[in-house]
């Protein structure tokens, strides 16, 4: 009688630990699974500056040009060919590149280029700005955001874009 109990123990000692076993086993993917960006930078793609345009095709009248990353990862997902938004390029009387957003800082909306009267306007609450993005009237309470821009050894602009708070005097990235 001893013996048998001693036997039944021992197997049910070790059927809870096979199924143990087994269980962690089968779990390791499905914690891994869930966990695998913590700790991890996964984010990737909108950080860099982006090649936006030839700097010899950047010239006195602001360009309109779209602000796209060939790949963004976040996460569990890969995406192409993300678009991040728009910036305004040209070069100033000095010949520096410049970028400004096209966002405006009121409230969000599509900034226009205005050169019969060499300003910037917002079509949405009439805010106007001048070539250097400072803000001439309306309810804007700060100018336009610039971009950092540079121009790569290969002649490329190149634009880091980047998101401000809106509706604050003071620039804040979002």
């Amino acid at each position: 009688m001893m013996a048998e109990t001693d036997r039944r123990g021992f197997l049910q000692v070790l059927n809870v630990t096979l199924g143990g076993v087994v269980a962690a086993v089968m779990a390791v993917p499905f914690v891994r699974y869930f966990f695998f960006p913590f700790r991890r930078h996964t984010v990737s793609g909108n950080t860099d500056p982006v090649p936006i345009a030839s700097a010899k095709d950047v010239t006195r009248v602001p360009l309109r040009v779209e602000i796209i990353v060939p790949e963004q990862r976040d996460g569990w997902s890969k995406l192409e060919n993300v678009r991040l938004g728009a910036a305004w390029v040209f070069r100033d009387d000095a010949g520096t590149v410049r970028a400004f957003t096209t966002t405006c800082p009121h409230l969000g909306c599509a900034v226009d280029y205005d050169a019969a009267a060499d300003k910037f306007r917002c079509p949405c609450h009439k805010s106007q700005f001048d070539r250097d993005g400072m803000r001439v009237s309306g309810p804007a309470k700060r100018g336009l955001d610039p971009l950092p821009t540079t121009v790569d050894d290969e002649g490329n602009v190149r634009v880091r874009f980047l998101r401000f708070k809106p509706d604050v005097p003071d620039r804040e990235e979002a």
